[in-house]
């Protein structure tokens, strides 16, 4: 059944969505002060050194384009979807270098989880016509 006003739960999850992102774009702007790098423990260091362009390209459309298919969520915007998509690849593509690297990381699965279910989410709101 389809229904034209969101339910006030879509408001929430679209919400703690963007905040899921925004907290990856601040890691992601964390990360390219190197200062901040030596910081971090060692295993960290060890990605992001040797991460290549590609993958950092990766993560940063993961991160930027989850934030931003958020708040197209949030302006109730068709695009969110695709854009959703986009940030998905993103999370796919930095999940496989990291775990081609150091194995399986427990924040890597969740953001794959929380990715997923977005863009799953995305996927049902637009079916029940919350997006125009």
């Amino acid at each position: 059944m389809a229904k034209d006003k969101p339910h006030f739960s879509f408001w929430i999850v679209a919400a703690a969505g963007l905040v899921w992102n925004l907290m990856g774009c601040l890691n992601f702007i964390t990360q390219t002060n190197p200062d901040n790098v030596a910081r971090m423990p060692e295993i960290y260091q060890v990605i992001i050194a040797g991460r290549p362009t590609w993958a950092t390209i990766a993560f940063a459309f993961a991160v930027f384009g989850g934030a931003v298919g958020c708040i197209l969520l949030l302006m109730r915007r068709q695009m969110a979807f695709p854009v959703l998509a986009v940030s998905f690849a993103g999370i796919v593509v930095t999940a496989w270098f990291t775990f081609s690297i150091v194995g399986p990381v427990p924040a890597m699965l969740l953001s794959i989880l929380v990715g997923a279910a977005l863009l799953w989410y995305a996927a049902i709101v637009r079916r029940f016509n919350w997006l125009r």
